[in-house]
């Protein structure tokens, strides 16, 4: 009957405007909750199947709720730095418990504190997920990050100190892993990736050369100058050496395979050697042979100044050192006079008058006293450019075939007699142990571009490092490793129960590209340095770019990279399941999350120090609210009509 339809249809309608005013008032409760989306109420038909043409059957109407999840909310600046909001499609993977959580949700909520433990945890309570970074290791099937011209890895530490590398398409407790800058702590980390651009004059003289002073950090914390001298061999050829920072032993340059290219070693001294009993003495152990290097005073007397320094050659310097450093250019030429000119057993081959370095550092300074600093440096090139006579003894020729000292050892003992060790002046330290690639080691003696440190293009990129072109040796990256006198950890790729840590990665650009390195006309110039080390600093604070990378801050100025926040992405997040906490979860409707890095392929960029307003409209709420009531009123008046209509009609029976 029509008449109980109409009366089933306004009972419809009181429903389908009672659940629109619950809407409403959820969204007029919610009006300052961060990240909250509003809810809309649409209304479908109703439509009972006509039997007839003549009688009409009344159906109703049935609500439809909508959460509005896809529109964007205002940002609001905040004066908390872990107050993170989103600009774009996207969400924060958020779970229950900060470590083993039961589950994941997605969240637009970003008002995240620190809790007790150093967690992220937003004001429903939900910890923040994401994935910590390392400095990349070089394997390729790590998933990387570009920072500052550093490349960095998803990848953490498990428990058992095993380095595990994350799958960034996945969302579980193995992958995903919490934020927590309790951890952090203060920060001492050795310099592990180095990349130096700048350019190089195209138009400079033969034999000019370039330096360039570059800041890295041993593992204790401590900040040392790394000097590159870059120096013009031919057209478009640089070659580059590297001096020893004070307080190391040696520095090593190898090419992209692993073969040694340059190695320097140096021997600091603090003070002029003190004379004692017997004669102070220092060991220099040059190829199997010690030659002894003993310091007198002729007065005899302990503390004099040293006048003579005699070597077990038979070389003799005799003046009043009035000053360390006469001392040490004396002696600087003693250490090379004894290695070219002394015994024949200090060769392969006999000695020449002369020894030459081909195509690379004239003879005369390979052994020399650093400018500047109370310390001598040694020096030797690779496999093409190794000290080299012929085996008449005489200076090597074009076309000659020489022979070459092979892995050469110089090792600079402890002053004797060792009761004295350490003596409060006269002290020294430091030893140099160059082992040079020995393959095809007659190779190249009148060609040293071949394997040249850089040749560039005729459009100022480079072509080639170490000789190698991007077909040789895909990966233009190559290593520099450093040994210390100080007590920290050697960078020579080697680990800490050896004493060692990873060796320096050199990035020095790419091939054909002037992303680093450069030769043009004009004035060389620096670009940019960048490394990865720090000194010893406590933390203060994080920052976060647009593409999520979490950034911690220290108050020595130092910056890095500790993890990056990621956004889950729906094919429809409208069809997701809100639950309690302004989170929400995936469901049939809304697809699987598809996690990217922020800002990237349409995900939504992370503002730092902003949240994401309600996207509820006040004015929009309270107009709905009218015509809501409104319509529930006229639902009602259905009701009460059909029921006198009724009510007319039993009275007729009467």
């Amino acid at each position: 009957m029509s008449l109980y339809g109409a009366l089933f249809s306004g009972v419809s309608g009181l429903q389908s405007q009672s659940s629109a005013m619950g809407a409403i008032s959820d969204n007029v409760a919610n009006v300052n909750t961060v990240g909250y989306k509003g809810t809309s109420v649409n209304f479908k038909t109703l439509v009972t199947a006509q039997v007839s043409l003549t009688q009409y059957s009344p159906g109703g109407v049935q609500s439809a709720p909508r959460t509005n999840v896809d529109i964007q909310g205002l940002l609001q600046a905040t004066t908390s730095s872990t107050d993170f909001g989103l600009s774009g499609q996207g969400f924060f993977v958020v779970s229950d418990r900060a470590t083993d959580p039961s589950g994941y949700a997605y969240s637009r909520a970003g008002s995240f504190k620190i809790d007790k433990d150093g967690y992220l945890q937003n004001a429903a309570g939900y910890y923040l997920q994401g994935w910590p970074l390392e400095t990349w290791d070089g394997t390729d099937t790590a998933s990387t990050v570009s920072y500052n011209n550093d490349t960095y890895m998803k990848a953490y530490r498990n428990a058992n100190g095993d380095l595990f590398y994350i799958n960034d398409n996945a969302v579980d407790s193995i992958n995903m892993r919490p934020l927590n800058l309790n951890t952090i702590g203060g920060t001492a980390r050795a310099t592990s990736t180095l990349s130096v651009g700048a350019n190089l004059p195209a138009d400079a003289n033969i034999g000019t050369t370039e330096k360039t002073n570059a800041l890295i950090f041993d593992s204790l914390g401590n900040s040392h100058n790394l000097l590159y001298t870059w120096t013009k061999r031919d057209q478009n050829t640089w070659d580059v050496a590297a001096m020893p920072p004070e307080g190391s032993e040696s520095v090593n340059i190898k090419a992209q395979d692993g073969s040694t290219y340059y190695s320097a070693g140096r021997i600091d001294f603090t003070d002029l050697p003190e004379h004692v009993a017997g004669g102070q003495t220092m060991d220099i152990d040059i190829n199997g042979v010690t030659v002894t290097y003993t310091f007198t005073a002729s007065s005899g007397t302990a503390g004099d100044p040293v006048d003579t320094v005699t070597t077990s050659t038979g070389l003799t310097v005799a003046q009043t050192f009035t000053s360390l450093s006469e001392m040490l250019d004396d002696l600087a030429g003693m250490i090379e006079a004894d290695f070219r000119d002394g015994a024949s057993t200090l060769y392969t081959a006999p000695p020449g008058t002369v020894a030459t370095v081909t195509g690379k550092s004239s003879p005369s300074n390979w052994v020399d006293r650093v400018a500047g600093e109370n310390a001598i440096l040694l020096r030797q090139f690779d496999n093409t450019q190794d000290i080299r006579v012929d085996a008449s003894g005489l200076t090597v020729s074009a076309g000659a075939d020489p022979a070459v000292i092979q892995n050469t050892v110089f090792t600079i003992s402890q002053l004797t007699p060792a009761a004295v060790w350490p003596p409060t002046t006269g002290n020294w330290q430091g030893s140099w142990i160059g082992e040079p690639d020995t393959t095809a080691a007659t190779n190249n003696t009148t060609d040293p571009n071949t394997t040249s440190a850089v040749t560039f293009n005729g459009d100022g990129t480079p072509a080639t490092f170490f000789g190698y072109t991007e077909t040789d040796e895909n990966d233009p990256r190559s290593s520099i490793e450093l040994d210390w006198a100080n007590g920290a950890l050697n960078m020579d790729g080697g680990d800490v129960s050896s004493g060692g840590s990873p060796a320096v990665t050199q990035f020095w650009g790419n091939y054909n590209t002037k992303d680093g390195l450069q030769q043009l006309s004009g004035d060389y110039q620096l670009n940019y340095i960048s490394q990865n080390g720090n000194r010893f600093g406590n933390f203060a604070g994080i920052s976060v770019s647009e593409n999520g990378i979490v950034t911690a801050l220290f108050d020595n100025g130092v910056q890095a990279p500790i993890f990056m926040i990621p956004v889950a992405t729906f094919v429809n997040p409208n069809g997701m399941n809100p639950l309690t906490g302004n989170v929400f979860q995936q469901t049939d409707n809304s697809g699987l999350p598809t996690v990217r890095e922020a800002g990237s392929a349409g995900a939504a960029s992370v503002a730092q120090a902003a949240l994401e307003a309600s996207t509820v409209d006040l004015g929009q709420e309270f107009t709905t609210m009218i015509t809501t009531q409104r319509a529930y009123s006229a639902a009602a008046k259905i009701i009460t009509t059909s029921d006198d209509m009724l009510e007319e009609l039993i009275r007729i029976k009467r």
